[in-house]
């Protein structure tokens, strides 16, 4: 991809760094080349084409920070931030919390990250796939307001720190992600589709324009109805939107800081015994999988609630020193946090299985299900649900609310499927939650 070797630069930068003073120090560079094609009222809006270079590097003195970003390969640039990184860190604010940074964990690499057909793509590509996606879904519905982007990405970098590690990585990503409204006079449907993976392959790029269409149909005809407490069931989206939320608050950083509802909350019962997630960075070729971290540590599988109990915290290499553990493999080269794939316990019965035993409920489709990081409480519009009664889907619902409190839900969460929607990566299966409070406007 390109003529300069990024780790050789990464390793030089360290040893300037060091020169000048740092006692801790990493540097990450690289390369990206981006393809976007934007749709916009049933048509193609912009198609953009971009590639830049940049570095980046972290030094310490006394665990102070000082941190210096350029774009670009210019040496003198590149010399300019090292020597600004180190005088920062030389003033920064001392910090007794900050232990080291990674030493080197060599580990395979994780199969499946770069595809030379992605690499091999052209603007007249990626607009040719956004074209198809707009003439399948006027087939359907000549009127459709149809808007999106579709898009990929190829990248190449290295990661060098003062402790000998040195890695070099590259991949790639394409996807795409349209919005379809479908009208019937005053009647309005909405909804999306997405599909995105590492390899061509993985996808059906040109088929999410008509998925799109056919979810907005379904959404015609929206009835409110009456408020109580009945059973929610999160769709593949929904469920994983929500379980997402629950494995982001378990950062360990924010639960230092006392920012989350799960502070305090280390080792004990959070939810159901149907409850285990997993956040594991190894899939091959999962979308946020990688051997090692953004710091060089390396990735391993990590299950955070185990039968509904909280037994890992994400770490990062500050977060660990400051707990007196270890990193598990969830640090960014900025110093924050980051989960990869989430991998859900999967159940014993399918999800069309577990519907039918609903007598009344909410099947929510997609939605923002997330707790307030703090104190856990939900309280969330249903823009993307359905009525359940009698295990059908009678009709969808509008000026609908969801309330309560995570806990709450977690602990009445009595099913999950064994069949789920799966991502590169990412499993997304049918969750059930009985005893919910569902404000209606009825």
């Amino acid at each position: 991809m390109s003529d300069i070797n990024y780790l050789e630069l990464c390793v030089d930068s360290v040893a300037r760094a060091v020169r000048l003073g740092a006692e801790w120090c990493d540097v990450s560079a690289g390369t990206g080349r981006d393809i976007s094609v934007t749709i916009e009222k049933t048509g193609i809006k912009t198609a953009d084409a971009g590639q830049g270079e940049d570095l980046a590097i972290r030094v310490f003195v006394r665990g102070g920070m000082g941190y210096a970003a350029v774009s670009g390969r210019d040496p003198a640039d590149i010399a300019e931030a090292v020597e600004r990184a180190v005088a920062l860190a030389k003033e920064a604010t001392p910090d007794p919390d900050f232990k080291r940074l990674p030493a080197p964990d060599p580990a395979p690499q994780v199969e499946g990250l770069f595809d030379d057909r992605v690499a091999g793509m052209g603007v007249a590509d990626v607009v040719r796939i956004a074209a198809a996606n707009l003439e399948a879904a006027k087939a359907l519905e000549p009127d459709v307001n149809l808007s999106g982007n579709v898009g990929l990405s190829v990248g190449e970098g290295a990661l060098a720190t003062s402790t000998g590690i040195a890695l070099a990585v590259r991949g790639t990503d394409v996807g795409a992600s349209i919005d379809a409204l479908v009208k019937r006079g005053s009647d309005v449907g909405f909804f999306y589709d997405f599909d995105f993976g590492r390899f061509l392959a993985d996808c059906r790029l040109e088929d999410v324009g008509t998925s799109a269409v056919l979810s907005a149909r379904r959404f015609l005809g929206a009835k409110r109805i009456k408020s109580g407490r009945m059973t929610l069931v999160l769709g593949p989206l929904a469920s994983y939107g929500f379980l997402g939320g629950v494995v982001g608050a378990a950062n360990a950083e924010s639960i230092q800081r006392g920012r989350s509802y799960l502070c305090d909350r280390f080792g004990e019962v959070i939810g159901s015994p149907h409850l285990t997630l997993v956040d594991d960075g190894l899939i091959p070729r999962g979308l946020h999988s990688g051997a090692h971290d953004g710091e060089g540590t390396r990735r391993r599988r990590l299950t955070v609630i185990d039968r509904g109990r909280l037994v890992s915290l994400l770490h990062n290499s500050y977060t660990a020193g400051k707990a007196c553990t270890e990193s598990t493999g969830h640090g960014t080269h900025s110093g924050g946090i980051s989960a990869t794939n989430l991998r859900p316990a999967l159940g014993e019965r399918p999800a069309a299985e577990i519907l039918r035993e609903v007598r009344e409920g909410i099947y929510l489709e997609s939605g923002e299900l997330r707790a307030d990081p703090a104190s856990g409480d939900i309280s969330a519009s249903i823009d993307f649900g359905f009525l359940i009664r009698d295990g059908q889907l009678v009709h969808p619902v509008e000026s609908a609310m969801i309330g309560g409190n995570i806990f709450d839900l977690l602990a009445h969460l009595d099913a999950v499927s064994s069949d789920a929607r799966e991502e590169p990566g990412a499993l997304m299966p049918t969750v059930r939650i009985q005893d919910v409070q569902i404000a209606g406007a009825e």
